[in-house]
């Protein structure tokens, strides 16, 4: 008897080892194919232009990037900048130019992105890249219009870096060159992913699992850590912790309350979740996004449905037809 079962861990074993080596297989296909989709994008350094330029050259600045100075700004405002009057603009300036990056690693990386938003929404148009100084806008790290991407080039300089004192740790957990692809995934996410009416604990669990299962599709070479904004090791807190947190939102009746405060306290960044107990320290921010990520991600395994028809379907359908089950 013991033989037999024996054996049958054996066969389970290779059949699973079958099944992996399969998905890697399948996995490795797809990216040969993603990688193979021409994309044409140019990467524009405005910030450069714009520290080496004089007033002189204002006027052709902002005929090229005209976007970039809003009619509200008189012009006072960039001569300003320009001539090293707004000191601020200067200490960004030479930090970033002291940063030294690899805009050559940083176009790749971008329009390996860009591959993948097209192969999943072949309607997709690729834009250019510009690069800008934002004053350290870290909630705007990265901003996609019609016709090009703004990355705002002062907010990566690394999340140790001095003139990120005043910001908390978790917001600049992100202000780092290796979160950037992530970024722009979920940039793009958002253009894909329809907001949701459904103002329950599940609604907004399954909302921002959505994006971050297209974020993953985006930028499938992010860690976790980076998909979710998270320091690794409170990545790691969730993932080791995703059965506890779910206990907690069924024993508690919480996935179909609307009570707006379980929006602060489980879905938005925050430095830690709020469960009122001694573990709240030990939690990242907005770890019912996680867990909808999970619940999104065994639908889309255990389901035969496109990711079009997907991201149309309400919460309680994903949910009640996911067959989720968090990892012990």
């Amino acid at each position: 008897m013991k033989y037999k079962i024996y054996r049958g861990f054996k066969y389970l074993a290779f059949a699973k080892a079958l099944f992996i080596l399969s998905s890697c297989n399948d996995s490795s296909r797809l990216e040969q194919e993603i990688a193979a989709i021409p994309i044409q994008s140019e990467i524009k350094l405005f910030h450069e232009e714009f520290a080496q330029a004089t007033p002189d050259d204002l006027s052709s600045l902002k005929q090229e990037y005209s976007m970039l100075f809003p009619q509200r700004f008189a012009d006072s405002v960039w001569i300003a900048k320009l001539t090293g009057a707004d000191t601020i603009q200067m200490v960004l300036e030479n930090a970033v130019m002291d940063r030294k990056f690899d805009y050559q690693k940083i176009h790749d990386e971008v329009d390996n992105v860009f591959r993948h938003v097209e192969y999943y929404f072949p309607e997709f148009e690729t834009p250019d890249i510009v690069t800008v100084i934002s004053q350290v806008d870290y909630r705007r790290k990265v901003t996609p219009t019609e016709a090009q991407l703004l990355i705002a080039i002062d907010t990566y300089l690394g999340n140790d870096h001095e003139l990120y004192a005043g910001i908390s740790n978790y917001q600049k957990q992100g202000l780092q060159i290796e979160h950037l692809p992530a970024d722009v995934g979920l940039a793009y996410a958002y253009l894909f992913v329809k907001p949701s009416m459904d103002r329950s604990l599940l609604g907004s669990m399954v909302y921002h699992g959505k994006l971050h299962y297209v974020q993953e599709l985006f930028a499938p070479q992010s860690t976790g850590a980076q998909i979710f904004n998270y320091a690794p090791e409170k990545f790691d807190f969730v993932v080791n912790n995703e059965s506890q947190m779910w206990s907690f939102f069924v024993d508690e009746n919480l996935l179909y309350n609307t009570n707006p405060k379980l929006q602060s306290r489980f879905i938005l960044p925050a430095p830690f979740s709020k469960f009122y107990l001694e573990v709240d320290q030990n939690t990242p921010g907005g770890v019912g996004q996680y867990i909808g990520y999970r619940i999104v991600k065994s639908y889309m395994e255990n389901n035969d449905t496109s990711l079009d028809a997907m991201l149309t379907l309400p919460a309680d359908v994903i949910f009640n037809k996911s067959g989720y089950k968090p990892k012990q």
